[in-house]
């Protein structure tokens, strides 16, 4: 069986076997040629995934309707969107809901950053403060926008951590009630010197000893083609598809949002640093447009196709929430975040959680027996 990779390396050359298209000729050659084998070339198959797997079953039901007979999907973005603003805007509706007056402490806390990270003099009070683990350049948008992601995906983990069942296991402290706890804390003083606590036991938790500040050193990981296990920074294949195929870019900008500092240019330049000064905005854009043309993004074209998503999980937003029709339903969750519905049981599981995953295997039923 041909499969979409190349041996030799993951230079961006040979990256451009990497993408949805090929997958999906991948798995439908995988189909065909299993059936073959295996003798169930009259069976139903029925695709199952979730997050991009979860586009990848959906495509692959709209594409090959003739091999496949349904598709489940879990939190799959169906929609490709070059500045996905909206994914900040869910995490700042999240801890809205769950502490007002966190939520305005976080937001404060990142206005005050952004303004000492205008200013040069302030460079080794935010390198002490936050314990970073190099200077910061002077004058270096790209330094100052990539740490400003990274304090992004702090709040992130606390926020996560508390709907997010894909992160079980990781360390208790972590979670959106601490996170508020510390930021309304105002004996710990500003909004800023709160953060700072924040980031001192996100890094003892996860057992690091300094928060990474350098934007060349991310390009450079991200830049490795090497297939040596050792080395290889797995994200620059998805990072490639981002740039090729979706977009997806978790800027910060909107207003309705906690956060500044990292504007889609940023991301835009990241495409451009690693694969080459032929990403342009030009045809990042015309990836994400092309993509959306040839599987139709919201407008979906196909039947017995299921679409899960939970409102606390900020993909839902690129997903499909609504029926469109009675062979496309939706089971939109409520309360719950990033594919809930495909993990085990649990006796935690919401009444939601539980009606959900019912509610799914009944319709899937249906079908098969048709």
């Amino acid at each position: 069986m041909y499969l979409s990779f190349n041996y030799r390396d993951l230079s961006t050359a040979s990256l451009r076997y990497l993408s949805s298209r090929q997958a999906l000729a991948d798995i439908a050659n995988f189909r065909t040629e299993i059936a073959k084998k295996r003798g169930l070339s009259k069976n139903k198959w029925v695709t199952f995934g979730n997050s991009y797997g979860g586009s990848l079953a959906v495509w692959s039901r709209i594409k090959y309707p003739n091999l496949f007979a349904a598709a489940v999907s879990s939190s799959a973005p169906i929609q490709a969107k070059l500045n996905f603003y909206e994914y900040n805007e869910v995490v700042g509706r999240i801890l809205s809901t769950h502490n007002s007056e966190c939520s305005k402490a976080v937001k404060e806390a990142f206005a005050i950053l952004g303004q000492m990270l205008k200013r040069p003099k302030y460079n080794s009070k935010v390198e002490k403060d936050f314990m970073l683990c190099e200077p910061i350049k002077i004058n270096s948008s790209k330094d100052t926008a990539f740490l400003t992601e990274n304090m992004i995906h702090i709040i992130y983990f606390f926020v996560h951590k508390q709907i997010n069942k894909l992160m079980r296991g990781e360390p208790d402290e972590l979670n959106i009630d601490n996170l508020c706890d510390n930021m309304t804390d105002a004996s710990l003083g500003s909004p800023y010197d709160r953060f700072t606590k924040i980031v001192h036991l996100f890094l003892k938790s996860k057992h690091k000893d300094c928060l990474s500040a350098s934007y060349s050193d991310e390009v450079e990981g991200l830049s490795n083609s090497s297939l040596d296990n050792l080395h290889i920074k797995y994200e620059r294949q998805w990072f490639y598809q981002c740039c090729t195929e979706f977009g997806f870019f978790k800027t910060t900008d909107s207003k309705n949002q906690l956060f500044s500092g990292t504007p889609l240019r940023y991301f835009l330049q990241i495409c451009s640093d690693v694969f080459g000064p032929e990403f342009s905005r030009d045809l990042v854009a015309r990836g994400v447009k092309t993509t959306n043309k040839y599987y139709g993004g919201f407008n979906v074209n196909g039947s017995k196709i299921i679409f899960s998503n939970g409102s606390n999980d900020p993909w839902h937003r690129l997903g499909i929430t609504k029926d469109i029709s009675e062979d496309l339903p939706a089971v939109f969750i409520k309360g719950e975040g990033h594919c809930a519905d495909v993990l085990e049981q649990n006796d935690t599981d919401s009444a939601e959680l539980i009606q959900a995953r019912e509610k799914i295997f009944q319709i899937l039923q249906e079908w098969l027996k048709q």
